[in-house]
């Protein structure tokens, strides 16, 4: 089951301008966090919910570490004593489709926005994947309520295992405004029979799906598809 397999690492601070930051990553078969600081001599995992489920992204959002799990539970890190996850107590709710269930969980940075995306959709008689739409949440944890987002106007999202990033679609004239693109999900579900398939761009505004490459492109097994992003410095 790879238990030392990385699935994300993210930074608190550019290391070049903060001697002081922190990694943390989700690793394992059950995606779980552990942080590094400069010094440690080792990885320190973090102690779990109650829920005991995988977490399925971290993000740093103003001075602390969040994750989210299935059903949308949203936790973040406790570094007081010994580390663990507190749940924020927010009941955010998880959409699915009629036969379906929530696929993926993403955390993201919008414009000093902490947005939590559900990914959800159904599995066909072949037992593939398929993405229905997607429900865009703004957890308000000061109010301790949450808002829907119907539409991000001009800007397009882009959601990977790798990263989530926002970009202003007059900056791409190309990119599809209003719209989240997408990977495939999970490298579990025979991958080598059917090659990572449910790739796509959500419409916000109509809420449909439609591809952003060529037809008949096929993805063969060789790993989960990921996004180039440019490098910031």
């Amino acid at each position: 089951m790879q238990p030392r397999i990385v699935w994300k690492a993210i930074l608190s601070h550019d290391p070049k301008k903060r001697s002081d930051f922190t990694a943390m990553i989700l690793f394992g078969e059950m995606n779980e966090p552990a942080f590094w600081r400069p010094g440690d001599s080792s990885w320190t995992i973090i102690d779990g919910s109650d829920s005991d489920c995988s977490m399925d992204d971290i993000l740093y959002f103003k001075g602390n570490f969040y994750v989210v799990a299935a059903m949308n539970l949203l936790c973040v890190v406790d570094f007081e004593c010994k580390p663990k996850l507190i749940e924020v107590g927010l009941e955010i709710p998880a959409q699915i489709s009629v036969e379906g269930c929530g696929l993926q969980r993403y955390l993201i940075d919008f414009n000093g926005h902490m947005l939590l995306i559900e990914r959800f959709g159904h599995s066909d008689k072949n037992d593939k994947s398929i993405t229905d739409g997607f429900i865009v949440i703004e957890p308000k944890l000061e109010q301790n309520c949450y808002n829907i987002w119907d539409d991000i106007d001009s800007y397009a999202l882009f959601l990977g295992r790798n990263a989530c990033i926002h970009i202003d679609s007059c900056r791409l004239p190309k990119c599809k405004k209003n719209g989240i693109y997408f990977t495939h999900p999970t490298e579990l579900i025979s991958p080598a029979e059917f090659g990572f398939h449910d790739l796509g761009v959500f419409d916000m505004t109509n809420k449909t799906i439609g591809t952003f490459y060529s037809v008949g492109v096929f993805f063969p097994h060789v790993d989960s598809p990921i996004w180039i992003t440019p490098n910031p410095w």
